[in-house]
């Protein structure tokens, strides 16, 4: 955690002491630059001493707050999510951060060698409501850059408090003696002014282009999808701010679907609040629509099993609250090859053993799928042959079965069902290891094939198939390198192989490991492929880029 050179936790008592600066009841509050969350932590743990009928009683004032966090560092956001489950990761870029969401405070220790970007960055973001920022000193005393100029003059605008400590860091879990800065500003707007005075109260023409937005946007593009989504929020906050503005006169006849219970500080009739809440409501339930129509990306859903497409869902309930902006959906993808790398072993593994124990029904098919060789730890290891047999059902009596042969006509008919049910998860783990994720489908090209009265030497992009009237199918590899990427990969996770199988030349292993690289596939070929890509990364990233 501590390699990250800007990573500098909020040592408590520096914390209690931003707290205490704190003037209204926020409900709804935002530490961008959170790291694992250590001031969101004392935040919650915060205890003050109230008196109440001649007696004081300790309570946790942020208690029931929303609170919602910005880190750009995986491994801090890691830590953020394990220890902090309630918190909304919202984005992983602050200063990149385009959400419409309102906060009542923004609290940060940002990073010091960008504590200016940061500040503005939180002025711009915030509507009205609290900041309270630390800074290294030297960003306010020597305000020699434009950017700290321009924080200078904002500064200067808001009537921030600022108040220089010295030491503050000398007792924390990373030490540094550099001087602080603690800035307080506060921000007081209303609807009636300045962010909402400009909007015209003409109807927009918009319903002669909205179906053909939409069409666009259902390609499932990315890009498309976050304009959509952009649009939709810009038409339904300006529908909002109308709504509110005009609220004195037509509030008591109009009702937004249901008046939102304010859930900031303020009195109930304070129409700033109803607004920010109501869109705060309005954004959240886009931004969950649009992150389910992103789920349904080819590119994302073709990679997912069944199995993981169930364990995936629990991850959507996580990232479906983070502002929807290409770059967190392509974080989200690219999270497919690098958070998800033990996902994808997993699946790999659950295949294989389809493939060597779920379908070794008989002695027969045990020894036609697989070939042994002197594991690593075992002489009991072995790898997937070239070809595999795989039962699809068995034939029943009344001639029912995944694959019937009429003799009346001489006519193959196929189960389609049946051969999607057991054979999707296959051909999804094989596209972990192909650049096509385009891929013609068993089930297609087996009914296709039977259409014809075709029952071998059945084209898919995997595989060659032939069909029996048994109920089994056999499916040979047609591209060897998928199939030793495959084999690798299971059986380093099931330890037959070293973990570091493939990172360096023959010459260079012990001689244990030589020999397992000459049973396994031989000298040459591994040599060949050292230090190769298992995974076929270029598809996510291409969507990705």
């Amino acid at each position: 955690m501590l390699n990250n050179e800007t990573f500098y936790p909020t040592p408590k008592p520096l914390i209690d002491r931003m707290l205490a600066k704190i003037q209204g009841r926020p409900q709804t509050i935002l530490e961008p630059s959170a790291g694992a969350g250590t001031i969101i932590k004392r935040m919650k743990d915060y205890r003050i001493e109230e008196e109440h009928c001649d007696r004081r009683y300790p309570y946790r004032p942020f208690e029931s707050c929303l609170f919602s966090a910005i880190e750009v560092d995986p491994k801090l956001q890691a830590i953020l999510e394990k220890q902090q489950p309630t918190v909304t990761l919202i984005d992983t870029d602050f200063l990149q951060y385009s959400g419409r969401d309102h906060f009542d405070l923004i609290i940060a220790n940002p990073p010091f060698d960008q504590g200016d970007l940061h500040l503005l960055k939180a002025i711009d973001v915030m509507y009205r409501g609290e900041i309270i920022f630390l800074l290294n000193a030297e960003t306010i005393r020597n305000p020699y850059t434009n950017t700290r100029k321009e924080l200078a003059k904002r500064l200067n605008e808001l009537n921030a408090e600022v108040e220089f400590i010295q030491d503050a860091f000398l007792d924390a879990e990373r030490k540094t003696s550099v001087e602080v800065a603690l800035v307080y500003i506060k921000i007081e707007r209303n609807i009636e002014e300045d962010l909402f005075a400009g909007i015209s109260d003409e109807e927009q023409e918009c319903s002669s282009t909205a179906k053909q937005d939409w069409e666009v946007a259902t390609k499932h593009h990315i890009r498309d999808l976050v304009a959509a989504y952009n649009r939709t929020i810009d038409i339904g906050t300006e529908t909002i701010v109308a709504y509110y503005k005009n609220y004195n006169k037509i509030g008591k006849y109009l009702g937004l679907n249901c008046e939102a219970k304010p859930r900031l500080f303020g009195k109930r009739d304070d129409l700033t609040s109803l607004l920010q809440s109501k869109v705060n409501d309005f954004i959240q339930s886009v931004r969950v629509d649009y992150w389910r129509q992103a789920l349904e990306l080819k590119e994302i859903r073709s990679r997912m099993t069944t199995d993981k497409a169930k364990e995936f869902e629990s991850q959507l309930q996580k990232r479906q609250k983070m502002d929807f902006t290409e770059n967190n959906i392509r974080q989200f993808i690219l999270n497919l090859i690098n958070g998800y790398k033990d996902m994808l072993t997993d699946a790999v593994v659950k295949i294989f053993d389809k493939f060597t124990i779920d379908h070794c029904y008989s002695d027969g098919v045990v020894e036609e799928n697989i070939h042994y060789f002197n594991g690593w730890k075992t002489n009991d290891a072995f790898k997937v042959n070239k070809k595999i047999i795989i039962p699809i059902g068995y034939q029943r009596t009344d001639g029912d079965g995944p694959f019937t042969y009429c003799t009346s006509g001489y006519r193959w008919k196929a189960d389609p069902w049946r051969i999607g049910e057991v054979t999707r998860d296959i051909e999804i783990v094989m596209s972990y290891f192909s650049a096509d994720i385009n891929y013609v489908p068993i089930v297609d090209a087996v009914a296709a094939a039977l259409g014809r009265q075709q029952s071998k030497n059945i084209d898919s992009t995997f595989f060659t198939i032939a069909c029996y009237k048994k109920g089994t199918m056999h499916l040979t590899f047609k591209d060897k390198d998928v199939l030793r990427r495959f084999n690798i990969v299971a059986c380093r996770a099931k330890g037959w192989l070293p973990m570091d199988y493939g990172k360096k030349r023959y010459a260079e292993c012990d001689e244990e490991t030589q020999s397992v690289i000459r049973e396994f596939e031989g000298v040459q070929n591994y040599n060949k492929n050292v230090n190769r890509s298992l995974f076929a990364t270029k598809p996510l990233l291409a969507i990705a880029a």
